[in-house]
């Protein structure tokens, strides 16, 4: 005996089919444009943009005030959402932006899984380290034992304990950009 189906289940399950199908195409491609950082916390992009109430007070909340929002210049899907630039400014990881989400798309529990804003990455034709100079000044900024060491002489990136805070960037006395973050990979 065969169940039949109603034309409201019949368009519910293949509504559910091509939300799914199309979210396997465009949940990558949110990820892989996306050359910006999001506060600590942040969910994945598509998650994050459909959670987010861009309410702001995140960035109200922030002590080390480096969170801005997108504005209408950078598109109507971005409008109003946080971001951070860890070559600019760092991040101490308060959690005071996660603390104060109404929706929790800033959750510090996501971070705790996470341990990541971006990555940080040593050029070595910029660092003085890799042109026999004795410095030490990245490693000594980092918050994350071992995630900076040096060897022989260089510094060197561990990825797992890095959090791409930006410490390192901001202490930095190349002046050559010898170390940045850069977006996480998904």
């Amino acid at each position: 005996m065969s169940e039949r189906v109603n034309r409201r289940q019949f368009l519910s399950i293949n509504w559910e089919a091509t939300v799914g199908f199309l979210g396997n195409f465009i949940v990558p491609q949110l990820e892989q444009d996306r050359d910006f950082f999001r506060p600590p916390g942040a969910h994945d992009e598509l998650e994050f943009l459909t959670s987010c109430t861009r309410c702001g007070k995140c960035k109200e909340s922030c002590p080390e005030e480096i969170i801005s929002l997108f504005t209408m210049a950078d598109g109507a899907k971005l409008l109003n959402t946080p971001y951070i630039n860890p070559n600019v400014k760092p991040c101490t990881i308060c959690e005071i932006c996660a603390d104060v989400c109404p929706t929790d798309a800033l959750s510090i529990t996501s971070f705790l899984e996470e341990r990541s804003i971006g990555k940080a990455v040593v050029h070595e034709q910029s660092c003085i380290a890799f042109q026999e100079v004795m410095c030490d000044y990245c490693v000594r900024s980092c918050p994350e034992q071992g995630a900076i060491q040096l060897i022989k002489g260089k510094p060197v990136i561990n990825e797992e304990s890095c959090t791409g805070c930006g410490l390192c960037v901001a202490s930095c006395i190349s002046g050559n950009n010898a170390i940045l973050i850069y977006p996480k990979e998904s």
